[in-house]
């Protein structure tokens, strides 16, 4: 059977396991502005409590479920999700706007303490504010949840045409907007790794 035509539109939401849900509510619903939409006291899955949280006008962009080691220890993981070496979430990123959005997002983080394993930077070779070893073009700033799961807050995330190039309008645009003359700025080059399956 073919694969269908149909794309997906983007990531949906997340399910996450969180130690305390009461200390993940605040976070995201204190802390970030999300709503809290729904939960039960004990899950169909699981048996475990969980609740629902939006950063959209969607259901849910995470849900959460309360879960304990079977040790019924409540301690940190080894560093965080991006600096351990378990598998599981390494981050994700939620998008805003622009980079106002962005530079008020990292003043107010800041105001309320918030240490940040990672940035503010912009992933970029050819910006001429850019990190010069990264790649995408967004800027990125990178903080944890109270179970040392790594969330991003980016905007200006590269744009690609339908045949995998660099969207060049994209890129004028984005850099007159960061205060730079597109001719001075070269356009990224991306690699464009093409997916062959392997035979059995």
């Amino acid at each position: 059977m073919e694969r269908p035509k149909f794309k997906f539109q983007g990531i949906d939401h997340f399910a996450m396991k969180v130690r305390n849900l009461e200390k993940s509510i605040e976070f995201y619903v204190g802390l970030l502005g999300w709503r809290l939409n729904d939960g039960k006291e004990s899950s169909g899955f699981f048996g475990r409590p969980n609740r629902f949280v939006s950063c959209t006008d969607r259901h849910h962009t995470i849900n959460m479920f309360e879960f304990r080691p079977k040790d019924s220890s409540n301690d940190l993981p080894v560093g965080n999700s991006q600096d351990n070496d378990q598998y599981g979430l390494m981050h994700f990123a939620m998008e805003v706007e622009n980079k106002e959005a962005f530079d008020a997002w990292e003043k107010y983080l800041r105001s309320k303490g918030v240490e940040f394993v990672y940035g503010p930077l912009l992933h970029s070779v050819n910006h001429p504010e850019g990190d010069n070893r990264s790649f995408g073009e967004n800027r990125a700033m990178y903080f944890t949840d109270p179970d040392g799961n790594v969330v991003e807050i980016c905007c200006d995330m590269m744009r690609l045409t339908e045949d995998g190039d660099v969207d060049q309008e994209w890129h004028a645009e984005r850099i007159r907007r960061d205060g730079y003359d597109p001719k001075d700025v070269p356009v990224s080059r991306i690699h464009n790794y093409k997916y062959e399956k392997k035979e059995a």
